[in-house]
């Protein structure tokens, strides 16, 4: 059975990791005991929520970046692209697209196991993501930003 408090001070030991390794003073408190938990921050020019959760697999973090807003007329093209990756990306390693709670934003998501995580991996992660953002910025995950049929990616092919 997985120790829920365990898990939350593994947590908080990668929280202040990932700040030491980006140069930030190491937290002077600690955090209010909640059922859930989020580090937030903006890195590579993303926002990141970190999510973990005492109540919801507490080994594992959620791992959100908001990548921004779906272009006016595009919308439809995107969230089908959008879900024909999530199936092949689910395989992989469980990446998710989702939309904010207004249906405007995309947000892509990851759940990672604590076991192995230090700050130095969630950093590489963050980093990964990054990289994922910005070619969300530039394609749209299309190959063009033209609405026709032929120009769309193939389904297998990842951004």
């Amino acid at each position: 059975m997985v120790d829920a408090y365990q898990c939350r001070q593994r947590f908080l030991q990668v929280v202040d990791e990932l700040r030491a390794a980006l140069g930030y003073t190491l937290r002077e408190q600690e955090p209010d005991p909640g059922e859930e938990l989020a580090m937030e921050m903006m890195y590579g020019n993303f926002d990141f929520a970190v999510v973990h959760s005492m109540k919801n697999q507490p080994n594992r973090v959620l791992i959100e970046c908001h990548f921004g807003e779906i272009p006016e007329g595009r919308f439809d093209a995107i969230v089908e692209r959008l879900l024909q990756m999530n199936s092949a990306l689910a395989e992989i390693d469980g990446t998710v697209f989702c939309l904010d709670a207004d249906g405007r934003s995309v947000i892509y998501t990851l759940s990672q196991s604590l076991d192995d995580m230090n700050g130095s991996s969630l950093l590489s992660k963050m980093t990964e993501t990054v990289w994922h953002g910005r070619r969300w910025l530039e394609t749209r995950f299309l190959k063009q930003e033209a609405a026709t049929e032929s120009e769309r990616l193939d389904p297998l092919q990842l951004a």
